[in-house]
């Protein structure tokens, strides 16, 4: 019996130790679970009113500035026929609510699902502690899809309007706009025209009288190129006579004759024998 009594107890101390491992395994991949889903940190419980909880629903992602901060934990319906939505948000997350943030149902994309997104109140953020538990958020609705069609069609009248407008506009003045540029066309042709009959004939007159006056300078040159051959010619000649002259004895006759430093001698047949 004794033997007995021991393997009892020995098979009850080792289940309750399986049972105790399996318990803190659990507990630890609770924990690991709720560590980055933030399930152990402090809470902040905030909510909001609207008329219409469509597209609400628990559970869905609270964000500011596109990060997770938070769910919607419930939704109620209120005796006056609004909508409470109640709020969980990170404790961290307080000092960025305040009395200017809003909360909006807000969707990224068609694929994407939506969620709540609350607008942080940064005036005096170093210097307020937050909003306090169980704040009321204002709320603004997204707009509906019907209420886009209607505005949509509202505005499709207008933009109608304005293009039925701006084709009776273009009907009246694109018919007088293109004869008036095929005027200035026809008015910039006849110009150019005249332009190019003006300077060719302006170019001829140019070419011909800078023609006239190289005739002319060729007919000068030939003319000073005779002159001063005959200019070379006579200037020989009178070269030629001077030298002529110069041996001529008319000259030396007109040339008198040096004086002599001696007695002037006596004429002839002077003398003693003159005084007989």
């Amino acid at each position: 019996m004794a033997g007995i009594r021991k393997r009892l107890r020995e098979s009850d101390l080792e289940h309750r130790g399986w049972l105790t491992g399996s318990l803190l395994m659990l507990l630890l991949l609770v924990a690991g679970m709720g560590a980055p889903r933030n399930w152990w940190s402090p809470r902040l419980e905030l909510s909001f009113r609207t008329y219409s909880a469509a597209g609400l629903k628990p559970g869905m992602a609270v964000m500011i500035s596109g990060y997770p901060v938070g769910q919607v934990q419930r939704i109620r319906l209120l005796n006056d026929a609004q909508v409470q939505v109640t709020l969980q948000v990170a404790k961290a997350q307080q000092p960025m609510i305040g009395p200017r943030s809003r909360a909006t149902l807000a969707q990224d994309s068609l694929l994407t699902s939506p969620y709540i997104a609350i607008t942080p109140d940064l005036h005096n953020l170093g210097r307020r502690d937050g909003v306090a538990t169980s704040e009321t958020l204002l709320y603004e609705p997204s707009p509906s899809m019907a209420s886009l069609i209607k505005d949509l069609a509202a505005s499709r009248i207008p933009l109608q309007q304005v293009m039925t407008s701006s084709a009776q506009l273009v009907e009246q003045r694109m018919p007088r706009t293109l004869d008036q540029l095929d005027r200035t066309l026809g008015s910039g042709e006849r110009l150019a025209n005249g332009l190019e009959r003006e300077l060719v004939g302006r170019a001829n007159r140019l070419e011909s009288g800078v023609d006239a006056a190289t005739g002319k300078l060729e007919t000068t040159l030939a003319s000073v190129q005779t002159t001063l051959g005959e200019i070379q010619a006579l200037a020989r000649s009178s070269n030629a006579l001077l030298q002529s002259l110069s041996r001529s004895w008319l000259l030396r006759l007109l040339d008198p004759a040096p004086p002599s430093s001696g007695p002037t001698p006596p004429p002839a047949g002077s003398g003693p024998a003159g005084g007989r």
